[in-house]
């Protein structure tokens, strides 16, 4: 939805396409820096690590399952089943594994995982706010969203009031236990650095920011 002086309109087809594909763009951006710096991942993407170092399973499996999880929620939550929007959101994980894979390799090619250590956390730190960014302007228009994001965007009109720093802190606040209950038994912990601290503090302020700052015309369809 777009909001032209006061009035809210449906986006054009090239109106969407366009912000979808900044969003995207920044997210995918984003996650590469944050994967080619190695100075921590998201608490998602840690909290997969950890599970995966401990049973010896591939982490995509615990990354599509972390996914799988979040789009039945969302069903539960709503009380309906919309089928396309589930089976998109699924195609969300696999198709956006594949591009960040792609921008990671791209920015390690290029020497970013050598760097000194100020110069990688300064831009594991940007990589973060990027995702932020991004995550905004898809959660606004809502139409193709990872189920995790989803879930964060319905909780957040559902339960609190709007409110994206709450929704945020409390979607990640699972992974981060995770992870910790993982440090606890077994007292080894991987892909828990500054910028997951960051990412589970900030992302949800950053969001906040970037849904008036960025692209601020761009508004939420709260009826999803």
């Amino acid at each position: 939805m777009y909001n032209d002086n006061g009035k809210t309109v449906e986006l054009t087809s090239i109106q969407s396409i366009t912000f979808l594909l900044a969003g995207l763009l920044l997210n995918a951006i984003g996650n590469g820096l944050t994967v080619a710096t190695n100075m921590g991942s998201a608490p998602w993407t840690a909290a997969a690590a950890n599970l995966a170092n401990v049973t010896q399973l591939p982490i995509d499996i615990f990354l599509f399952g972390f996914g799988f999880i979040a789009a039945v929620a969302v069903i539960f939550i709503l009380h309906d089943f919309d089928a396309g929007r589930f089976f998109r959101n699924l195609a969300f994980v696999f198709i956006f594994s594949v591009v960040i894979g792609a921008t990671a390799t791209g920015f390690k090619s290029i020497g970013v995982g050598h760097l000194h250590y100020w110069p990688r956390l300064i831009l594991d730190i940007l990589g973060i706010t990027m995702i932020g960014m991004g995550i905004s302007v898809t959660q606004r228009l809502a139409k193709f969203l990872h189920p995790l994001d989803d879930l964060t965007n319905v909780t957040r009109f559902k339960y609190f009031h709007g409110n994206v720093v709450i929704a945020q802190t409390l979607n990640f606040a699972i992974p981060m236990t995770i992870s910790l209950l993982i440090w606890l038994f077994t007292h080894k912990l991987v892909a828990v650095n500054i910028g997951t601290l960051f990412s589970f503090f900030c992302q949800g302020f950053v969001i906040s920011r970037a849904d008036k700052l960025l692209i601020p015309h761009l508004v939420h369809r709260k009826e999803l």
